[in-house]
């Protein structure tokens, strides 16, 4: 037997110190944290960086909103009914004679504005009045 009982205690003490003498991850971590927030913090105050992160996060939504709004929209509208309104308009399929006809009606009536204003032009060059011309600065 060993004739110190204390000795056995403190062989067996020193495994424990020398595996707690080495610095755990997550002390690792946390350490490497604070120094970052330091080295932050003398370089630029913190209130800046919210500003700065809310920013960045809010253009990065922008983005993927533009990217992937139309999917993202039926998904949200297919929650549920009452946001139904954010789903996307439905394209009309084909065309119909009433939009065919409208349409021909508004390119006449756009063709004859044309038409009157080329002969209103003409007439002004013929009496030898001054024709309004673009300014090359425009």
């Amino acid at each position: 037997m060993n004739p110190n009982p204390t000795s056995s205690a403190s062989e067996s003490s020193k495994g424990r110190t020398e595996r707690s003498n080495k610095p755990s991850l997550r002390t690792l971590v946390q350490n490497l944290i604070a120094r970052v927030q330091l080295g932050l913090g003398k370089l630029v105050s913190f209130p800046f960086v919210r500003v700065l992160m809310i920013f960045v996060v809010g253009f990065a939504a922008g983005v993927v909103w533009q990217s992937y709004g139309g999917a993202a929209r039926k998904t949200i509208a297919s929650w549920s009914p009452h946001l139904g309104w954010l789903a996307p308009a439905a394209v009309p399929v084909g065309t119909s004679p009433e939009r065919l006809k409208a349409t021909t009606l508004a390119l006449a009536a756009a063709r004859q504005s044309l038409d009157k204003l080329a002969n209103e032009i003409g007439k002004l060059e013929t009496q030898g009045g001054d024709v309004p011309r673009r300014r090359a600065g425009r």
